[in-house]
C-alpha cells in the first residue's frame, strides 16, 4: 500500500522511511494487532471435533423371537420326522382322521333297520306292543304322528303311523340314521404290530358313537341302536408308513392279510400254499388278529331283522359265545339268552358286510 507523506503529501513507496521530496521521514505504521478469540471461542477451538451420532440399538426383542421361532420349527420338524410309536392316542387319531373322510362309508353303523323306514306309514295291529312301544319312542322324537285307527278288512282295527318331514330327511337306503357317520370314542384293544417290509401292522379295536348326531337321538333310540352299552364296537387294520399311522386301504388291506398268511405259511416251512391258501386265510387272520365274530349288537340287530317283534325283550338279551364253522366261511354258531332261555343261532355275512339269521 503507498504511504503519503504528511508534510508535502507526496506518494512514497510503501516501505518508504523518508519522504523522496521533502526528506521528511515518514511516520511509521502501526500494525493491526490481530483479533483475539473470545473465551467461548477459544474453548470451542480447543475441543476436539466429534460428530454427534444418534445411539444404535441393537434389535434384541426381534432378535430373540427369531431365535425362539427357529428353535420352535426345528422342534416341530424333529417330532414329525420321528416314527410314531404304537398307542391309544396315536391310533385314535388316525381312525378318526380316516372316518372323518369317509363318513357315507361308515353311516349304515349309525342307522336303525329293525322296521321298514322307507315306507311312509307303517301299520301295526293294537296287540302288537313291542312294535307300538318302539313306535311311541319315534313318535315322542317327533318322527311320526300319533297313531290313528283304521279298519284294514280281515285284519280288524290296526293303528297306522305317518311318518313326518323330519324322519324322511333322516332316512338313507330304508334305515333311519340317526348322524352322519361314526367317529373313535376310545381305542380298546390292538394285536402287536407285525413288521412286514418296511412296514408295522396292526388290527385295532375301537368303541365308536355317532358323528354330527341328530337333535332327536333319545336313550331309547341310542340303546336300540347300541344296545345298553350306547356305543358301538368296530375294528380296522393301521399300517405305519413313512413314520405315521394310518388305515389302510381296501388295497393295502388285502395285500397285507395275504402278506401276513404267507408269512406265517413260510414260518411253518410250507413252500406252496396251493389251495389251502385261499381256504386257510381267513382262519390264519383269526388267529393273529382274533376271530372276525359278530358282536353282541350285529346278533341284536340280525334277530330284530328276522322277527322286530322281539324289539320288546333287548332287556333280557345277552351274547354269550360264538364259534367260527370251519367247513362255512364268515359263518358262526353263536349261543344267546332271551327271555330266560339259552339259544343257539347260525348268522353269516349278507352282501352289504351286515350279518343275518341263518336258519340250520
Amino acid at each position: 500500500m503507498s504511504r503519503f507523506c504528511t508534510q508535502c503529501g507526496t506518494v512514497n513507496e510503501t516501505d518508504a522511511r523518508f519522504c523522496d521530496a521533502c526528506g521528511k521521514p515518514l511516520k511509521p505504521r502501526t500494525p493491526v494487532p490481530a483479533a483475539t478469540p473470545s473465551a467461548s471461542a477459544a474453548m470451542e477451538l480447543d475441543t476436539p471435533l466429534t460428530l454427534a451420532l444418534p445411539a444404535r440399538r441393537l434389535p434384541w426383542p426381534w432378535l430373540g423371537g427369531g431365535i425362539a421361532l427357529l428353535l420352535l420349527l426345528a422342534a416341530a420338524a424333529w417330532y414329525w420326522l420321528q416314527p410314531q410309536e404304537p398307542s391309544k392316542d396315536v391310533f385314535m387319531a388316525a381312525i378318526n382322521q380316516h372316518l372323518s373322510q369317509h363318513d357315507a362309508d361308515y353311516r349304515r353303523k349309525v342307522c336303525l333297520r329293525n322296521l321298514p323306514y322307507g315306507k311312509q306309514s307303517l301299520v301295526t295291529s293294537p296287540f302288537d306292543q313291542a312294535s307300538n312301544a318302539w313306535l311311541g319312542e319315534l313318535v315322542k322324537a317327533g318322527l311320526y304322528a300319533a297313531p290313528q285307527k283304521i279298519s284294514n278288512g280281515f285284519f280288524g282295527e290296526q293303528l297306522e303311523y305317518q311318518q313326518t318331514d323330519l324322519a324322511r330327511t333322516a332316512v338313507v337306503d330304508g334305515r333311519l340314521c340317526v348322524g352322519s357317520g361314526i367317529e373313535a370314542v376310545t381305542v380298546t384293544q390292538w394285536s402287536p404290530p407285525q413288521t412286514m417290509g418296511e412296514l408295522l401292522v396292526s388290527q385295532v379295536h375301537y368303541d365308536f358313537q355317532p358323528r354330527q348326531p341328530v337333535a332327536w337321538l333319545t336313550p331309547a333310540i341310542r340303546r336300540e341302536l347300541f344296545g345298553e352299552a350306547g356305543k358301538g364296537e368296530a375294528r380296522i387294520m393301521l399300517l405305519r408308513k413313512d413314520g405315521r399311522w394310518q388305515v389302510a386301504d381296501d388295497g393295502e388291506r388285502q395285500a397285507l392279510e395275504a402278506a401276513v398268511f404267507m408269512q406265517a405259511l413260510a414260518k411253518e416251512g410250507i413252500e406252496r400254499a396251493g389251495e389251502q391258501a385261499s381256504t386257510g386265510l381267513k382262519a390264519w387272520l383269526g388267529r393273529l388278529f382274533g376271530p372276525a365274530e359278530p358282536s353282541a349288537d350285529d346278533i341284536w340287530q340280525a334277530l330284530l331283522d328276522y322277527s322286530p317283534l322281539l324289539a320288546g325283550q333287548q332287556q333280557g338279551y345277552a351274547k354269550q359265545d360264538c364259534t367260527a364253522l370251519a367247513q362255512q366261511p364268515e359263518t358262526f354258531s353263536c349261543r344267546i339268552r332271551v327271555g330266560g332261555s339259552s339259544e343257539r343261532v347260525l348268522l353269516s355275512k349278507n352282501g352289504d358286510g351286515g350279518w343275518q339269521l341263518r336258519l340250520p
